[in-house]
Order: structure tokens, then sequence, then C-alpha cells
């Protein structure tokens, strides 16, 4: 069994109406206990300090292909070393920080729980490499959907069970913890040089948008139109590629 008594801090606990009082934390085999029923815990002096629950990060993007690219353009960010010398393992970069430095400052924070709100779903073994390489806190991501051509494809066709089970399929081949959706259709609208300005305005190649009425294919006739393909040449809209169930 394991004890643990947290002594002198200065508690926080809304739920309990405890605002900064200085208190005795007991904690036993991760429960809170009162302190007055531990035998022989290993003794922690708050003195001076915030005691309070772990903070949970429900918006972040620390983990994943798109963090190393902003690495990839810092390449002088791993100068940037922690002047911390009590860690077990380097930790480097400032503006783009590595793995472990990235466990090391949420930690020093006071946070348990971050969640990678953008989870690239064809990149989902690289994202959860990064998580696995990430110390002390947990790390959940959710895969993007809100350009997915398969779920906007779906939804213009009015293919709501399709939709609901190649959600349920990509989330478990994933193993994301939530659904990811930001502004949609704006990725597919960018790739043609257009953009969604609102709910209203439909996306230019599958022509599908929040705020259609369903009745069938529907066009912003102010947006300007994709660029008409050369019919000599080759080039068609690529496709997207299908996962493979142990992504």
């Amino acid at each position: 069994m394991s004890e643990l008594l947290i002594k002198n801090g200065f508690v926080f606990d809304p739920l309990q109406g405890i605002k900064g009082d200085r208190m005795d934390i007991g904690v036993k085999d991760g429960k809170i206990v009162e302190p007055g029923t531990l035998k022989s815990p290993k003794t922690i002096d708050a003195a001076g300090m915030t005691v309070m629950a772990g903070g949970v990060d429900v918006h972040s993007h620390v983990v994943g292909p798109k963090v190393n690219v902003g690495r990839l353009f810092r390449p002088e960010d791993k100068l940037f070393k922690s002047p911390l010398k009590r860690c077990s393992r380097m930790e480097m970069g400032f503006s783009v920080p590595s793995t472990f430095k990235t466990g090391y400052d949420y930690a020093r924070m006071g946070y348990v729980f971050v969640t990678e709100a953008a989870m690239p779903p064809l990149h989902s073994p690289h994202v959860h490499e990064e998580i696995r390489d990430t110390p002390i806190i947990d790390n959940a991501a959710m895969p993007v959907f809100g350009n997915n051509w398969f779920t906007l494809e779906y939804l213009k066709n009015h293919e709501i069970e399709n939709n609901a089970a190649y959600t349920a399929w990509l989330l478990r081949a994933t193993r994301g913890f939530g659904i990811k959706v930001v502004n949609p259709g704006g990725s597919e609208a960018w790739g043609w040089g257009l953009n969604c300005v609102n709910i209203q305005r439909p996306g230019s190649l599958l022509r599908h948008h929040p705020g259609a009425d369903h009745q069938g294919p529907h066009r912003d006739e102010r947006a300007p139109r994709p660029p008409a393909l050369d019919a000599r040449s080759r080039k068609q809209p690529r496709k997207p590629r299908q996962l493979h169930d142990d992504a």
C-alpha cells in the first residue's frame, strides 16, 4: 500500500467549498483519505504552495505531424534546453518543445490530462507514438472530420447511417478519443483557391455546407468557381485514400 501526506498547502476544492484553506491532504492507494488514517506515509511539505486537482487541457496541439513541421521550421529551437537539471531525461525546445519537455512543463503547471485536438487519420500512428513518448501526463487525441471527403460526401447525399458507420470505424481505427470538426469544408475550398466565410457558403467541389437545405447540390454564385481543367490535361482532383483498419 502507498501512502502520501501533503502538509501545509493552500487547498482549493470548489465542490467542497474549500477556497485556499491551509490543510493537510492524505492519499492512500491513489485515493484521498483523512490524514489521520495514514500509518507511515511519505510526507511532502507544500508550505506556500497551491494544492488542487490536476488540470485538464481540453484543446491543445502538442503531438503529431503538425508539431514536427514546427520543429522543422525551428531547427535552432533545440538549443533552448531546460535550466532544470533534476529531470531524468533531456528536454529541449522553446517555441516547439520536445515530447519530454511538453510532459515536464505540463506537470510543473499542475496538469494531468491533455487533449490533442487535431489528429490527421493517416498519421494517427505517429500521433500515438508521440503520446507514448510524453512523460507524466495522460494524453488523448481527436481525429479531424470537418474536411474529410467521405464525411462531406455522405452528408451531401443524406447517407446518415453510412456517415455514422464511417465515423465509428475511423474512431476505432485511429484510437480516437472524440470527434474534431472545425471549419467544415474550409480545407477542401482552400485547395481550389476559395474560402468558407460563413456556414451559408458551400464548398467548391463537394458543394456541401452546414447551412444547406439538403435539397440537392447548392452553390453560392458569388463565389469564384474552381479553375476549369484543360481538356488535354490528365490532371483530376485526387480521391481520398482509403485507411487501413490497423491505422
